[in-house]
């Protein structure tokens, strides 16, 4: 470190100690450096005076040197009681010894001979005013008048003439109206300041009465959005009993035939197949409800898929609606995901049925209409006002009691239309019924994907669930897949190594010995980049975002898992 270098960190540390003062107000605390600053200065300055005065023989010169170790030593005990915290006592003894050296002066010589000093006796003034406040400027410019009369008066006693004692009041005057004019402008510089201080402290506690409001509002709004998701919560339980209560319906009203009028059991467990899925599909909105649940989009043909709901769709009513479903052949190819389409023209079938409680009829028909798909649902019940229309898609409303209906099922309609890019239009009045239409966009026609989706495929199953395990292999051997299947993640690689075969895609369960299939897919990622990798899990709403990796939640059914394979190889 060089000297200059050395010398800039001592000035440091010296100021940063200097700054250490135990002061409690603020003010006082910034004014304590500046006069520590003066007081070593001063104390300094008179110690080396004083030095330099006491070697020489003249005993006037010796008497100012003990002036002058007695202004360092006063200096120096006032610096003594600043460290010690007593600010206060420190500026007022340093003003009290200011103007006590001042009127010394003036007592031993006189008014004009320290007509050039007066700049300087204005100094305690100005300190007066800085430390310690309007009050001891005042009191300090009294001590000064005094000490100006104390040098007028020895001026009157050592004149030695007529003009010489002439000008001795004209210079009291003049000298008194500058210490006069220098009071007034402090006192009104301090009152601007104290102003000041003070407009600043109350912006301070504005500012700090504002900052508990704004907390006290941030918290009360707190307990609002939890108040309001607790009602969300119990809407949304109530909803999901509801779409169960449908689906249990439907359960039962499928399942009593079986022991009244022996109707075989095939006919029957299709739809209650469909049923079971449409529970699937309300478990995975329960576990989305504050997360983003991944869609399970597909293409498939919207009137094949209405046609398979017709055993869910007819028993919701009861004998006193008559029921008309007009669906054409196929060849309307949507890609949207199946599940909430069908919850959706459920829910929207539910509520025609409870708009019809004496009966009446309900029409549900498909048709083709240039790039789109028409649903239209009519049913002959109560109808609607145009104000109870304007509120239908709005989340928890409904007209219904409260063990009727939520609120839910129109929002969820609406938000599955507007997801897949569809509109719905709805006309309504009181005793004229309700019209619904759902304009759903059609997919465009690829003949390449159904080509695509009858070659044969090599997949790598990595699988620890048994039951699951022989589901897959069922499956996709039915569908002329070649299979490799294992149940641990180090034999899934050791397979995949050892493979002669291409493999086409990888199909992983979340939860596998030795390691996570989402791991396990990203390894083999790496291995095979054009392979497609589909992991099966029930915690997607816990699980981060994969790109290049599908997601199929359970529970699942074959359609859905041959229409994600079909979709990826289709894409790829």
């Amino acid at each position: 470190m060089s000297s200059h270098e050395a010398s800039l960190d001592i000035g440091r540390r010296l100021l940063g100690w200097m700054g250490r003062v135990p002061v409690a107000a603020p003010q006082d605390r910034r004014n304590a450096l500046m006069l520590q600053t003066i007081l070593a200065i001063i104390g300094a300055t008179a110690l080396t005076m004083a030095v330099v005065s006491c070697t020489a023989a003249d005993v006037a010169e010796r008497r100012e040197s003990f002036i002058a170790l007695t202004i360092s030593l006063y200096a120096w005990g006032c610096f003594w009681l600043l460290r010690k915290g007593l600010f206060r006592l420190s500026a007022s003894l340093t003003v009290i010894g200011s103007l006590s050296l001042i009127g010394f002066t003036y007592l031993t010589y006189g008014l004009q001979a320290q007509s050039g000093l007066q700049m300087t006796h204005l100094m305690p003034l100005l300190f007066a005013g800085l430390l310690l406040g309007r009050t001891a400027v005042w009191w300090t410019a009294a001590a000064n008048a005094v000490a100006l009369a104390i040098g007028a008066w020895v001026d009157l006693a050592h004149a030695t003439n007529a003009a010489a004692a002439a000008e001795v009041l004209p210079n009291l005057f003049l000298s008194g109206m500058n210490f006069l004019v220098l009071a007034v402008i402090l006192d009104r510089l301090i009152l601007s300041s104290q102003r000041a201080i003070q407009r600043s402290e109350e912006l301070n506690a504005t500012c700090m009465e504002l900052e508990r409001e704004i907390d006290e509002k941030e918290r009360a709004y707190a307990r609002l959005l939890h108040a309001q998701r607790m009602e969300t919560i119990g809407r949304l339980s109530t909803g999901a009993a509801h779409d169960f209560n449908n689906i249990l319906s439907i359960i039962l009203g499928l399942a009593t035939p079986l022991g009244k009028r022996g109707i075989p059991v095939d006919a029957i467990l299709p739809g209650i197949r469909q049923a079971a899925r449409r529970g699937a599909v309300v478990t995975r909105r329960l576990l989305s409800f504050s997360r983003t649940q991944a869609k399970q989009v597909s293409r498939f043909d919207l009137a094949e898929a209405v046609e398979e709901m017709r055993s869910l769709i007819l028993p919701m009513f009861h004998d006193g609606i008559q029921v008309q479903l007009d669906i054409p052949p196929r060849g309307l190819a949507v890609e949207m995901d199946r599940d909430e389409l069908e919850l959706a023209l459920l829910n929207m079938a539910s509520n025609a049925c409870d708009a019809m409680p004496q009966g009446g009829q309900f029409t549900l028909s498909i048709e083709s209409s240039g790039t789109h798909a028409l649903v239209h649902m009519i049913d002959t019940g109560i109808g609607m006002t145009q104000d109870v229309v304007a509120r239908l898609f709005e989340p928890f409303f409904t007209t219904k009691p409260k063990d009727k209906g939520t609120g839910i099922g129109m929002a969820i309609v609406h938000r599955f239309i507007a997801d897949v890019g569809g509109d719905i239009e709805v006309d309504s009045a009181p005793g004229q019924g309700t019209r619904i239409c759902l304009h759903l966009p059609l997919a465009p026609h690829d003949p390449a994907a159904e080509a695509a989706a009858a070659e044969q495929r090599c997949i790598l199953l990595v699988v620890n669930d048994q039951e699951i395990l022989q589901l897959l292999e069922t499956t996709l051997t039915a569908h002329s897949c070649r299979l490799i299947a294992t149940r641990h993640g180090d034999e899934a690689i050791s397979r995949l190594l050892q493979s002669t075969a291409a493999i086409d895609a990888v199909i992983a369960d979340y939860d596998i010995p030795d390691t996570d299939g989402l791991m396990l897919l990203r390894q083999i990622g790496n291995m095979l980049p054009k392979a497609q990798r589909t992991l099966i899990s029930d915690r997607f709403s816990t699980l981060p975002d994969e790109h290049g990796i599908t997601r199929l939640p359970k529970p699942f059914t074959e359609q859905q898992l041959l229409d994600i394979l079909r979709m990826a190889r289709t894409s790829g």
